[in-house]
């Protein structure tokens, strides 16, 4: 199915019935139109189309560290949607590593073999063993602070406060700066009209293959809070110093603006109410299940939306190769564990892993993601 481009600022406007909407939208598409850096989107995909396309076009050559690329400067991307935080597209429907690192970020780890055995090469280390720059540890506790509950309770004491401010990026990055700090420097969470809004600003982002996790990482934990405080879910802002795309990845760029996705979907809601106790044993679960040892999730105390994220990383482990079992059983199980999904917002990423188990099977529908790009 072509996409629909409608939601995008700077091509079709969107039709409201709401003239004050209708100006509004006129307005923004002039601005894009006359140059400013301002993306918006009901989704990931929406906005992620837009910067390919503005990058690709660019004429702002950079060679950092890590490789020649061109390079935006000075972008604030909006999702108006923040459930629709993973790309429906081939190329790009990551969802299981996004999870897996999102999970590694919940748990307070720098353990660079966690994060490694989700993402392969994605982060570097210094000493083999942990990683300088991991955001979980500076979210519960950087400098003896837990950033994560202090503002919980900022929040719950002034919902309209203007300090809640998650601080990733820090002073000591500066000065002799190991292999891999932070891209990100700050979350912030305002509530505005009872909805909880995001605005995470970053200092510098990969848009093909960072920008992706960094959506999906930082919606989720926006829908936590946003449960945490008994809020809705507002809007998503992502502000960004240096939005780039590596010259080795132009081309998958280009089939990725080539190419058509399904009719935007949004994840299912977080179940009402304090999430924390459920994230608390979904990340004591997800160490069982990546260490190999036996979980029997539909027995675990969680609501199926946790249950289905738990069954995602067992299906993640079974289709990675490591247990030791005969392609014929790891099928079956990966099987039962899809029957067993309450959602079927998976069942595509799901499909995809199983192609790793039969790599001569045509799938009987569209893939979301490429075997070689989803880890």
């Amino acid at each position: 199915m072509g996409r629909d481009r409608s939601g995008l600022v700077g091509g079709k406007a969107p039709q409201f019935t709401c003239i004050a909407t209708q100006q509004y939208y006129a307005k923004l598409s002039g601005s894009l139109l006359r140059g400013l850096m301002f993306i918006t989107g009901e989704t990931l995909d929406d906005v992620m189309l837009t910067v390919f396309e503005r990058l690709i076009r660019s004429r702002n050559r950079v060679n950092p560290t890590k490789g020649d690329n061109r390079e935006l400067f000075g972008v604030l991307l909006e999702i108006r949607q923040p459930r629709a935080r993973l790309s429906r597209t081939e190329t790009k429907g990551r969802l299981f590593s996004a999870l897996g690192e999102f999970i590694w970020y919940l748990a307070g780890s720098d353990e660079f073999a966690f994060i490694d055995y989700y993402i392969k090469n994605g982060y570097q280390t210094d000493d083999g063993k942990s990683v300088f720059g991991a955001y979980g540890p500076r979210i519960f506790g950087l400098r003896g602070v837990d950033q994560f509950s202090e503002i919980l309770q900022l929040l719950g004491r002034n919902s309209e406060s203007r300090k809640a401010v998650l601080q990733l990026y820090s002073a000591e990055d500066l000065k002799f700066p190991p292999r891999d700090v932070p891209c990100t420097c700050t979350l912030q969470f305002v509530v505005r009209r009872k909805h909880l809004n995001l605005m995470v600003s970053m200092r510098s982002n990969d848009a093909y293959k960072g920008l992706p996790h960094d959506v999906f990482a930082f919606t989720m934990l926006q829908e936590i809070v946003a449960r945490c405080l008994g809020v809705g879910l507002g809007n998503y802002k992502h502000s960004v110093g240096s939005l780039h795309l590596y010259d080795d990845d132009v081309r998958k760029a280009q089939d990725y603006i080539s190419e058509g996705w399904q009719s935007a979907l949004m994840m299912p809601p977080m179940p009402d109410g304090d999430p924390m106790d459920a994230v608390t044993k979904l990340v004591q679960a997800e160490e069982k299940i990546r260490r190999s040892e036996p979980v029997d999730v539909e027995q675990l105390p969680l609501p199926e939306y946790w249950k289905d994220m738990a069954r995602l990383l067992q299906i993640f482990a079974l289709t990675k190769g490591i247990a030791p079992l005969s392609m014929a059983r790891k099928r079956k199980i990966v099987r039962i564990i899809k029957d067993n999904m309450s959602n079927k917002f998976y069942d595509g990423y799901i499909q995809l892993r199983e192609q790793r188990l039969s790599p001569a099977e045509k799938p009987a529908q569209m893939r979301l993601g490429d075997p070689d790009e989803i880890r």
